[in-house]
């Protein structure tokens, strides 16, 4: 791996969170709410019609990655990937198992993860922001005023 790629690599990862910020608010909150109302609902079994999002990001990103690799002139595309691919591992970590606690019996340290479940919950209360998945960022007022609000069903607090 080179410098220049390692470069690339990293650029797309700290990227995806705006990109994935912007995606959320612009097309899960409009023309995908059809898929994403799932996630803003109470709870009901282990899958949800949101988790269609993460499987045609990756789907692209496999798509990305191997015509970084066989298309002539395209090799920025691999780096891209790697990147791309790191955030959705950082998304799954964070946002579904840290989180909404998707797998109960993976707990990450509450002193991390407390704060981002805060934010987070703001923008289940509120429908509005912050949209970001792996650093959702909210005013310590707006966390709490969503504070105040009846515990998300959405987010597992067990």
């Amino acid at each position: 791996m080179t410098a220049r790629s390692l470069v690339i690599g990293v650029s797309a990862f700290i990227a995806m969170e705006g990109t994935a910020a912007l995606v959320h608010r612009f097309v899960m909150h409009r023309s995908g709410w059809g898929w994403h109302e799932s996630h803003h609902a109470p709870v009901t079994g282990r899958f949800e019609r949101n988790d269609r999002f993460p499987l045609v990001f990756a789907a692209l990103t496999v798509v990305a990655l191997v015509a970084g690799v066989f298309v002539e002139g395209l090799g920025v595309l691999v780096p891209i990937g790697w990147g791309v691919t790191a955030y959705g591992s950082a998304y799954l970590v964070v946002h579904d198992l840290g989180i909404h606690r998707r797998v109960r019996r993976v707990r990450l340290p509450d002193p991390f993860i407390g704060r981002l479940r805060a934010a987070h919950h703001v923008h289940h209360v509120t429908g509005e922001a912050p949209y970001g998945f792996v650093v959702p960022l909210a005013s310590r007022a707006r966390r709490e005023a969503a504070a105040r609000f009846p515990a998300d069903r959405t987010i597992r607090t067990r």
